[in-house]
């Protein structure tokens, strides 16, 4: 008989002992572990990943357009914290779900503030709103976009108007005549 009751101890003190270790671990260690029950733990070698383009010294990048990885498979493109199992930079060390910061000002801890001095700043990015657009993690399009551009576009923009605009008429690369995020001209014009 008192050999059930020493089970649920013995849980407990596994459960314990398994948090504790997952805590004072290193990065790679830890990783081992968690992705021992959990899918889609990043392995952090990244030695299919290209080179980040347009990477400064001190590990900002140039824009929101450039930091991606591609690798193979059916998501190719990786955050690069993401990839290289880095989720303390976005996330709280206690709480997965957490992050340390919300909204652009997460995004502005890697990524320069696009929006400094621009007379407009679209929408989206004004309110806080990076992930209408924007995969955290992974994505089967550049710039971890949901969808690919002019779809993505066409999630807000109507798309029958937005072709029929005289200024339109033949062209179908938004992105050539506006920045998706900030401009000093009206409508986003580059």
């Amino acid at each position: 008989m008192t050999g059930r009751r020493g089970r649920p101890g013995r849980v407990l003190l596994i459960a314990l002992l398994s948090v504790l270790a997952l805590n004072g671990c290193g990065p790679a260690t830890r990783g081992k572990l968690l992705r021992a029950f959990f899918d889609g733990v990043p392995d952090g070698s990244g030695k299919t990943a290209d080179a980040v383009k347009d990477a400064r010294p001190e590990g900002k990048t140039e824009g929101p357009e450039s930091g991606t990885k591609k690798q193979a498979g059916p998501a190719t493109f990786f955050h690069p914290p993401f990839l290289e199992g880095m989720c303390d930079s976005c996330h709280d060390s206690t709480s997965s779900q957490k992050l340390i910061y919300n909204g652009k000002e997460l995004c502005f801890t890697c990524h320069d503030d696009f929006t400094k001095d621009k007379k407009v700043v679209h929408y989206p990015v004004e309110a806080d709103e990076c992930l209408e657009c924007h995969q955290p993690h992974q994505s089967d399009n550049e710039r971890l976009l949901k969808k690919k551009v002019p779809q993505m576009c066409y999630e807000c923009h109507d798309e029958k108007e937005t072709r029929d605009l005289p200024a339109h008429q033949g062209k179908e690369k938004c992105l050539e005549c506006h920045d998706p995020h900030a401009s000093g001209l009206e409508k986003l014009l580059k």
